[in-house]
Protein backbone atom coordinates (compact mmCIF):
# COMPACT_ATOMS: atom_id res chain seq x y z
CA UNK A 1 0.00 0.00 0.00
CA UNK A 2 1.35 3.51 -0.95
CA UNK A 3 1.54 6.30 2.19
CA UNK A 4 -1.28 8.22 0.20
CA UNK A 5 -3.06 4.81 0.50
CA UNK A 6 -1.74 4.56 4.28
CA UNK A 7 -2.84 8.04 5.01
CA UNK A 8 -6.57 7.11 3.72
CA UNK A 9 -7.17 4.18 5.34
CA UNK A 10 -8.71 5.36 8.77
CA UNK A 11 -12.35 4.17 9.01
CA UNK A 12 -13.70 7.08 10.25
CA UNK A 13 -12.40 9.05 7.62
CA UNK A 14 -13.69 7.04 5.08
CA UNK A 15 -16.92 7.26 6.47
CA UNK A 16 -17.35 10.55 6.83
CA UNK A 17 -16.14 11.46 3.23
CA UNK A 18 -18.32 9.05 1.67
CA UNK A 19 -21.40 10.28 3.21
CA UNK A 20 -20.16 13.83 1.68
CA UNK A 21 -20.24 11.82 -1.77
CA UNK A 22 -23.53 10.37 -0.87
CA UNK A 23 -24.82 13.97 0.09
CA UNK A 24 -23.53 15.19 -3.43
CA UNK A 25 -24.63 12.44 -5.81
CA UNK A 26 -28.57 13.47 -3.79
CA UNK A 27 -28.55 16.41 -6.42
CA UNK A 28 -29.77 15.03 -8.90
CA UNK A 29 -31.45 12.20 -8.19
CA UNK A 30 -34.88 12.38 -10.02
CA UNK A 31 -33.24 14.08 -12.91
CA UNK A 32 -30.60 10.87 -13.87
CA UNK A 33 -32.71 8.05 -14.94
CA UNK A 34 -32.52 5.38 -16.28
CA UNK A 35 -28.89 5.65 -14.42
CA UNK A 36 -28.47 6.26 -10.97
CA UNK A 37 -27.25 9.31 -9.70
CA UNK A 38 -23.65 8.54 -8.19
CA UNK A 39 -21.61 10.56 -6.25
CA UNK A 40 -17.91 10.66 -6.43
CA UNK A 41 -15.28 13.29 -4.72
CA UNK A 42 -11.59 12.84 -5.24
CA UNK A 43 -9.42 13.40 -2.43
CA UNK A 44 -5.73 14.28 -1.74
CA UNK A 45 -4.26 13.96 1.70
CA UNK A 46 -0.94 15.37 1.12
CA UNK A 47 -0.57 17.21 4.65
CA UNK A 48 -2.33 14.44 6.47
CA UNK A 49 -5.73 16.26 6.52
CA UNK A 50 -8.35 15.32 3.56
CA UNK A 51 -8.70 18.00 0.89
CA UNK A 52 -10.89 17.44 -1.87
CA UNK A 53 -10.05 18.60 -5.05
CA UNK A 54 -12.82 17.05 -7.57
CA UNK A 55 -16.18 16.43 -7.25
CA UNK A 56 -18.81 14.52 -9.88
CA UNK A 57 -22.11 13.75 -9.43
CA UNK A 58 -23.91 11.71 -12.42
CA UNK A 59 -25.36 14.54 -15.13
CA UNK A 60 -29.67 14.57 -16.01
CA UNK A 61 -30.39 11.37 -18.34
CA UNK A 62 -27.56 9.47 -17.06
CA UNK A 63 -25.34 11.19 -19.66
CA UNK A 64 -22.06 11.64 -18.37
CA UNK A 65 -21.06 9.65 -15.34
CA UNK A 66 -19.92 11.18 -12.00
CA UNK A 67 -16.32 9.37 -12.51
CA UNK A 68 -15.90 11.78 -15.43
CA UNK A 69 -17.08 15.11 -13.61
CA UNK A 70 -14.99 14.37 -10.63
CA UNK A 71 -11.84 13.69 -12.57
CA UNK A 72 -12.07 16.23 -14.89
CA UNK A 73 -12.70 18.61 -12.08
CA UNK A 74 -9.67 17.36 -10.46
CA UNK A 75 -7.16 17.46 -13.60
CA UNK A 76 -3.67 16.68 -12.58
CA UNK A 77 -4.05 16.62 -8.87
CA UNK A 78 -6.23 13.19 -9.08
CA UNK A 79 -2.79 11.49 -9.52
CA UNK A 80 -2.02 10.02 -6.36
CA UNK A 81 -5.26 10.65 -4.96
CA UNK A 82 -8.15 8.62 -3.58
CA UNK A 83 -11.49 8.13 -5.02
CA UNK A 84 -14.68 7.63 -3.92
CA UNK A 85 -17.79 6.86 -5.35
CA UNK A 86 -21.07 5.42 -4.12
CA UNK A 87 -21.22 2.54 -6.61
CA UNK A 88 -18.92 0.65 -7.95
CA UNK A 89 -16.91 2.01 -11.40
CA UNK A 90 -18.04 0.20 -14.31
CA UNK A 91 -15.50 -1.67 -16.67
CA UNK A 92 -17.36 -0.31 -19.62
CA UNK A 93 -20.86 1.42 -20.65
CA UNK A 94 -22.72 0.90 -23.01
CA UNK A 95 -21.54 4.05 -25.36
CA UNK A 96 -17.83 2.14 -24.51
CA UNK A 97 -16.67 4.59 -21.94
CA UNK A 98 -14.56 2.58 -19.35
CA UNK A 99 -14.63 4.26 -15.86
CA UNK A 100 -12.11 1.81 -14.18
CA UNK A 101 -9.63 2.75 -17.38
CA UNK A 102 -10.38 6.51 -16.46
CA UNK A 103 -9.34 6.09 -12.95
CA UNK A 104 -6.21 3.92 -13.92
CA UNK A 105 -5.34 6.86 -16.50
CA UNK A 106 -5.98 9.80 -13.71
CA UNK A 107 -3.50 7.64 -11.43
CA UNK A 108 -5.57 7.69 -8.79
CA UNK A 109 -3.76 5.06 -5.79
CA UNK A 110 -6.70 4.46 -3.72
CA UNK A 111 -10.74 3.34 -4.27
CA UNK A 112 -13.00 3.81 -1.62
CA UNK A 113 -16.41 2.59 -2.54
CA UNK A 114 -20.19 2.03 -0.68
CA UNK A 115 -21.62 -0.60 -2.53
CA UNK A 116 -20.97 -3.45 -5.44
CA UNK A 117 -22.58 -2.77 -8.62
CA UNK A 118 -26.08 -5.21 -8.41
CA UNK A 119 -26.09 -6.41 -11.79
CA UNK A 120 -24.84 -9.77 -10.94
CA UNK A 121 -22.83 -9.74 -14.93
CA UNK A 122 -20.64 -6.79 -13.13
CA UNK A 123 -20.12 -7.17 -9.81
CA UNK A 124 -17.04 -6.69 -8.30
CA UNK A 125 -15.24 -6.80 -11.91
CA UNK A 126 -14.77 -3.55 -11.70
CA UNK A 127 -12.60 -4.00 -8.40
CA UNK A 128 -10.86 -6.58 -10.10
CA UNK A 129 -9.60 -4.59 -12.67
CA UNK A 130 -8.60 -1.62 -10.89
CA UNK A 131 -6.80 -4.48 -8.05
CA UNK A 132 -4.73 -5.49 -11.02
CA UNK A 133 -3.99 -2.23 -12.23
CA UNK A 134 -2.20 -1.54 -8.25
CA UNK A 135 -5.34 0.47 -7.30
CA UNK A 136 -5.92 -0.65 -3.68
CA UNK A 137 -9.76 -0.75 -3.41
CA UNK A 138 -11.96 -0.73 -0.41
CA UNK A 139 -16.12 -1.70 -0.88
CA UNK A 140 -18.81 -2.00 1.64
CA UNK A 141 -18.23 2.01 3.02
CA UNK A 142 -21.74 3.15 3.97
CA UNK A 143 -23.09 0.28 2.35
CA UNK A 144 -26.71 0.52 3.45
CA UNK A 145 -27.25 4.29 2.89
CA UNK A 146 -26.17 3.66 -1.04
CA UNK A 147 -28.10 0.93 -1.36
CA UNK A 148 -31.38 3.27 -0.14
CA UNK A 149 -29.72 6.28 -2.34
CA UNK A 150 -29.73 3.65 -5.44
CA UNK A 151 -32.61 1.64 -4.28
CA UNK A 152 -34.09 2.56 -7.75
CA UNK A 153 -31.21 0.89 -9.47
CA UNK A 154 -31.03 -1.72 -7.38
CA UNK A 155 -34.55 -2.93 -8.14
CA UNK A 156 -34.66 -2.32 -11.63
CA UNK A 157 -31.43 -4.96 -11.98
CA UNK A 158 -32.98 -7.52 -9.73
CA UNK A 159 -36.86 -6.94 -10.03
CA UNK A 160 -37.18 -5.78 -13.06
CA UNK A 161 -39.38 -3.00 -11.81
CA UNK A 162 -38.76 0.61 -10.64
CA UNK A 163 -38.09 0.95 -6.29
CA UNK A 164 -41.90 2.17 -5.24
CA UNK A 165 -42.31 4.68 -2.66
CA UNK A 166 -46.26 4.94 -1.43
CA UNK A 167 -46.96 8.39 0.11
CA UNK A 168 -50.40 8.42 2.55
CA UNK A 169 -51.73 11.61 4.10
CA UNK A 170 -53.46 10.50 6.75
CA UNK A 171 -56.24 11.13 9.31
CA UNK A 172 -56.05 10.18 13.19
CA UNK A 173 -58.69 7.90 12.09
CA UNK A 174 -56.78 6.55 9.33
CA UNK A 175 -58.78 8.58 6.01
CA UNK A 176 -57.00 9.69 3.06
CA UNK A 177 -60.37 12.37 2.92
CA UNK A 178 -64.17 12.66 2.77
CA UNK A 179 -66.45 10.21 0.93
CA UNK A 180 -68.47 13.37 -0.22
CA UNK A 181 -68.50 17.31 0.10
CA UNK A 182 -65.76 19.98 -0.34
CA UNK A 183 -62.05 18.69 -0.37
CA UNK A 184 -59.91 18.81 2.72
CA UNK A 185 -56.45 18.99 3.09
CA UNK A 186 -55.62 15.77 5.78
CA UNK A 187 -51.85 17.41 6.42
CA UNK A 188 -50.42 20.55 6.89
CA UNK A 189 -48.04 23.13 5.12
CA UNK A 190 -44.64 20.69 6.40
CA UNK A 191 -46.11 17.97 5.22
CA UNK A 192 -46.55 19.83 1.75
CA UNK A 193 -42.83 20.81 1.33
CA UNK A 194 -41.88 17.78 2.30
CA UNK A 195 -44.04 15.82 -0.32
CA UNK A 196 -42.51 18.49 -2.65
CA UNK A 197 -38.56 16.75 -1.60
CA UNK A 198 -40.34 13.58 -2.36
CA UNK A 199 -41.25 14.56 -6.05
CA UNK A 200 -38.30 16.22 -6.87
CA UNK A 201 -35.91 12.70 -6.05
CA UNK A 202 -38.49 10.48 -8.28
CA UNK A 203 -38.36 9.63 -11.80
CA UNK A 204 -42.52 9.27 -11.64
CA UNK A 205 -45.41 10.10 -9.82
CA UNK A 206 -48.18 7.77 -10.73
CA UNK A 207 -52.09 8.12 -9.48
CA UNK A 208 -55.24 6.65 -10.50
CA UNK A 209 -57.94 7.80 -12.85
CA UNK A 210 -60.68 8.35 -9.01
CA UNK A 211 -57.99 10.75 -8.13
CA UNK A 212 -57.55 12.80 -11.00
CA UNK A 213 -61.31 13.10 -11.61
CA UNK A 214 -61.83 13.64 -8.26
CA UNK A 215 -59.19 16.44 -7.16
CA UNK A 216 -57.65 17.46 -10.55
CA UNK A 217 -54.23 17.47 -9.62
CA UNK A 218 -51.34 18.37 -11.86
CA UNK A 219 -49.04 16.22 -9.51
CA UNK A 220 -46.06 19.21 -10.80
CA UNK A 221 -43.40 20.51 -8.44
CA UNK A 222 -45.11 23.62 -6.47
CA UNK A 223 -42.18 25.42 -5.05
CA UNK A 224 -41.32 28.84 -6.88
CA UNK A 225 -38.24 28.41 -9.64
CA UNK A 226 -38.70 24.34 -9.11
CA UNK A 227 -40.96 22.86 -11.52
CA UNK A 228 -38.52 21.67 -13.95
CA UNK A 229 -37.51 19.34 -11.77
CA UNK A 230 -40.90 17.55 -11.75
CA UNK A 231 -41.12 14.14 -12.30
CA UNK A 232 -42.82 12.17 -15.41
CA UNK A 233 -46.96 12.41 -14.00
CA UNK A 234 -48.83 9.06 -14.66
CA UNK A 235 -52.36 8.22 -14.31
CA UNK A 236 -53.71 4.79 -14.48
CA UNK A 237 -56.99 4.83 -16.59
CA UNK A 238 -58.39 2.16 -18.12
CA UNK A 239 -60.83 3.48 -20.19
CA UNK A 240 -59.20 6.87 -21.22
CA UNK A 241 -61.63 8.78 -18.65
CA UNK A 242 -59.20 11.41 -18.04
CA UNK A 243 -60.27 15.39 -19.26
CA UNK A 244 -58.35 16.59 -22.30
CA UNK A 245 -59.27 20.15 -19.92
CA UNK A 246 -57.89 18.80 -16.59
CA UNK A 247 -54.70 19.97 -15.17
CA UNK A 248 -53.28 16.93 -15.67
CA UNK A 249 -53.60 17.13 -19.30
CA UNK A 250 -52.86 20.83 -19.45
CA UNK A 251 -49.65 20.68 -18.72
CA UNK A 252 -48.38 17.90 -20.63
CA UNK A 253 -46.62 19.85 -23.37
CA UNK A 254 -44.12 21.13 -20.17
CA UNK A 255 -44.32 18.12 -17.95
CA UNK A 256 -44.37 14.74 -19.65
CA UNK A 257 -47.77 12.60 -18.30
CA UNK A 258 -48.47 9.13 -18.87
CA UNK A 259 -51.23 7.21 -19.08
CA UNK A 260 -51.99 4.03 -19.27
CA UNK A 261 -54.80 2.66 -20.63
CA UNK A 262 -56.72 -0.97 -21.36
CA UNK A 263 -56.78 -2.79 -24.58
CA UNK A 264 -60.71 -1.77 -24.83
CA UNK A 265 -60.18 1.85 -24.54
CA UNK A 266 -62.24 3.87 -26.91
CA UNK A 267 -59.96 4.87 -29.48
CA UNK A 268 -61.48 8.29 -30.04
CA UNK A 269 -60.67 9.48 -26.27
CA UNK A 270 -57.35 8.28 -27.02
CA UNK A 271 -56.40 10.17 -30.23
CA UNK A 272 -57.60 13.18 -28.42
CA UNK A 273 -55.20 12.71 -25.64
CA UNK A 274 -52.36 11.93 -28.09
CA UNK A 275 -53.27 15.47 -29.55
CA UNK A 276 -53.12 17.10 -26.35
CA UNK A 277 -49.56 15.96 -25.56
CA UNK A 278 -50.06 12.64 -23.80
CA UNK A 279 -48.45 9.67 -23.88
CA UNK A 280 -50.33 6.74 -24.04
CA UNK A 281 -49.61 3.52 -23.38
CA UNK A 282 -51.30 0.10 -23.10
CA UNK A 283 -51.30 -2.74 -20.71
CA UNK A 284 -53.71 -5.62 -20.03
CA UNK A 285 -56.20 -5.78 -17.76
CA UNK A 286 -57.67 -8.02 -14.45
CA UNK A 287 -60.07 -8.45 -12.31
CA UNK A 288 -59.17 -5.17 -10.24
CA UNK A 289 -58.12 -3.41 -13.20
CA UNK A 290 -55.18 -2.68 -15.22
CA UNK A 291 -52.15 -5.45 -14.71
CA UNK A 292 -50.34 -3.44 -12.15
CA UNK A 293 -47.16 -5.62 -12.62
CA UNK A 294 -47.31 -5.35 -16.13
CA UNK A 295 -47.14 -1.24 -15.76
CA UNK A 296 -44.45 -2.02 -13.65
CA UNK A 297 -41.88 -3.66 -15.84
CA UNK A 298 -43.52 -1.01 -18.45
CA UNK A 299 -42.30 1.91 -16.79
CA UNK A 300 -38.62 -0.58 -16.10
CA UNK A 301 -38.24 -0.60 -19.75
CA UNK A 302 -38.90 3.08 -20.24
CA UNK A 303 -35.94 4.05 -17.78
CA UNK A 304 -38.08 4.66 -14.72
CA UNK A 305 -36.31 3.64 -11.68
CA UNK A 306 -38.12 5.27 -8.77
CA UNK A 307 -41.47 5.97 -8.45
CA UNK A 308 -43.99 8.07 -6.00
CA UNK A 309 -47.49 6.84 -5.53
CA UNK A 310 -49.85 9.42 -4.54
CA UNK A 311 -53.22 7.69 -4.55
CA UNK A 312 -55.98 7.08 -4.34
CA UNK A 313 -56.75 4.22 -1.93
CA UNK A 314 -57.67 1.34 -4.31
CA UNK A 315 -54.47 2.34 -5.76
CA UNK A 316 -52.52 2.07 -2.81
CA UNK A 317 -54.19 -0.84 -1.51
CA UNK A 318 -53.00 -3.15 -4.89
CA UNK A 319 -49.40 -1.78 -4.40
CA UNK A 320 -49.67 -2.86 -0.49
CA UNK A 321 -51.19 -5.99 -1.60
CA UNK A 322 -49.28 -7.27 -4.54
CA UNK A 323 -45.73 -6.54 -2.32
CA UNK A 324 -45.31 -3.76 -4.36
CA UNK A 325 -44.55 -1.10 -1.94
CA UNK A 326 -40.81 -0.80 -0.81
CA UNK A 327 -41.42 2.14 0.77
CA UNK A 328 -44.05 4.17 2.92
CA UNK A 329 -44.05 7.34 3.60
CA UNK A 330 -47.09 8.29 6.29
CA UNK A 331 -48.04 11.74 6.92
CA UNK A 332 -50.54 11.62 9.71
CA UNK A 333 -52.71 14.71 10.67
CA UNK A 334 -54.38 15.23 14.30
CA UNK A 335 -57.74 15.89 12.80
CA UNK A 336 -60.93 13.30 12.84
CA UNK A 337 -62.62 12.47 9.78
CA UNK A 338 -65.26 10.25 11.13
CA UNK A 339 -67.68 8.09 8.88
CA UNK A 340 -67.60 9.66 6.12
CA UNK A 341 -63.71 8.99 5.32
CA UNK A 342 -61.96 7.43 2.67
CA UNK A 343 -59.67 4.46 4.18
CA UNK A 344 -56.54 5.16 3.34
CA UNK A 345 -56.08 1.15 1.64
CA UNK A 346 -59.81 1.10 0.27
CA UNK A 347 -61.17 -1.80 2.47
CA UNK A 348 -58.15 -2.66 4.14
CA UNK A 349 -56.58 -1.02 7.85
CA UNK A 350 -53.41 0.25 7.81
CA UNK A 351 -52.32 -2.42 9.85
CA UNK A 352 -51.29 -3.65 6.62
CA UNK A 353 -48.19 -1.65 6.99
CA UNK A 354 -47.66 -0.51 10.52
CA UNK A 355 -48.18 -3.59 12.18
CA UNK A 356 -46.93 -6.03 9.65
CA UNK A 357 -43.53 -7.74 9.87
CA UNK A 358 -42.96 -6.95 6.20
CA UNK A 359 -42.75 -3.20 7.05
CA UNK A 360 -39.80 -1.59 9.41
CA UNK A 361 -39.97 1.97 10.98
CA UNK A 362 -36.45 4.12 9.54
CA UNK A 363 -37.78 7.82 10.06
CA UNK A 364 -40.40 9.48 13.03
CA UNK A 365 -40.28 12.75 13.13
CA UNK A 366 -42.34 15.60 13.59
CA UNK A 367 -43.70 18.05 10.73
CA UNK A 368 -45.13 20.80 12.21
CA UNK A 369 -48.34 19.94 14.03
CA UNK A 370 -48.38 16.17 11.75
CA UNK A 371 -45.90 13.27 12.13
CA UNK A 372 -44.13 11.49 9.53
CA UNK A 373 -43.52 8.16 9.79
CA UNK A 374 -41.67 6.22 7.17
CA UNK A 375 -41.41 2.42 6.68
CA UNK A 376 -38.81 0.03 4.78
CA UNK A 377 -40.34 -3.35 3.13
CA UNK A 378 -38.00 -5.98 5.18
CA UNK A 379 -38.79 -9.08 2.39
Amino acid sequence: MTDAARLTSDPETDRRLMAAALRHGRRNQGRTHPAPSVGALVVRFDSGQPVVVGRGVTSPAGLTPATVAALTEAGEAARGATFYTTLEPMMRHGDGYSETDALIAAGVTRLVSAMDDPDPRRTRSGYARLREAGIDVTAGVLGEEARRAHAGFVSVVRDGRPHVTLKLAVSADGMIGRKSGERMLVSGPEAFRRLQMLRIESDASLIGIETALVHDPSLAVRVPGLRHLSPIRIVLDADARLAPGSALVAGAHEVPLWLFVGPEAPPSAVARLEEAGVTVLTVGTGSGGLDIRAVMRHLAERGITRLLVEGGARIAASFVGQGLADEVVLFRAPVVIGPDGVRALAGGALSAIERSPRYRIVEDVSLGEDRLIRFERTT
